[in-house]
């Protein structure tokens, strides 16, 4: 079952931010093969295993300490901590350096690799991505651009975010979703059929009744000749 529409405040723009970036993967995800790209988790592994680890290490300590006391466990509550402060600067410089913004990236058939880096101001409703589209196999880069649009071209007055616009907006500054999107349309164009009209014949008078639709009504037959009947012979009494 879809889940409702998320009601998002017009006045938060970390909030519009990240209910746009939530809409970016399920409409990239989804594109006409061979245009659809499958989304890469390594970045986000590394972060939620280095914040996890850290995590972990922090329990574990006091847990330790819980149950054994201080002495049991001062041995270890040094190089315990140590280890906490060295993931969390190393979590730290992945989000900032690495990650930098990072909302989806994802790869295509044939090794093709698209990056989106989004961010916003606080009190300027404006959307700035950063679009990186390349080849990393080869080091050929087709697109490495920034595009800005703003927040009230797809987020109603209510505070829904409309896919549709949202993803008129990406076709139209990103190029090969321009193209992914050009040929789905070409492949949903209906086709045109050209009606076949029968001749009408010498023995049929076409009326049109009151709905538009064509009936046939028969022509009456031609009456019989006077002279055909004077020449039919009388009956003896």
């Amino acid at each position: 079952m879809a889940s409702p529409p998320q009601k998002v405040s017009l006045y938060s723009s970390n909030d519009l931010k990240n209910a746009t970036d939530d809409a970016l993967a399920p409409y990239l995800t989804s594109l006409p093969k061979p245009y659809t790209f499958k989304q890469d988790h390594f970045t986000t592994n590394i972060k939620l295993v280095l914040g996890y680890t850290a995590v972990l290490i922090a329990g574990a300590l006091f847990y330790a300490d819980w149950k054994l006391g201080w002495d049991a466990t001062k041995a270890y509550t040094g190089p315990a901590c140590v280890s906490y402060f060295i993931l969390n600067g190393i979590l730290t410089y992945w989000i900032w350096a690495v990650e930098a913004g990072t909302v989806f990236s994802g790869v295509r058939e044939g090794g093709q690799r698209l990056t989106l880096r989004s961010s916003t101001q606080k009190y300027v409703p404006e959307y700035k991505l950063k679009v990186r589209y390349s080849a990393p196999s080869t080091g050929k880069t087709w697109e490495d651009k920034e595009i800005t649009g703003k927040f009230t071209q797809w987020f109603n007055t209510h505070g829904y975010l409309q896919h549709k616009e949202f993803q008129q907006w990406l076709n139209s500054n990103i190029d090969v979703l321009k193209t992914a999107q050009a040929e789905l349309s070409s492949k949903e164009k209906p086709s045109e059929r050209i009606p076949v009209l029968m001749p009408v014949t010498k023995a049929e008078e076409i009326s049109t009744s009151a709905t538009g639709l064509e009936t046939a009504s028969p022509v009456p037959a031609s009456p019989v000749p006077a002279s055909a009947k004077k020449s039919r012979p009388k009956k003896k009494a």
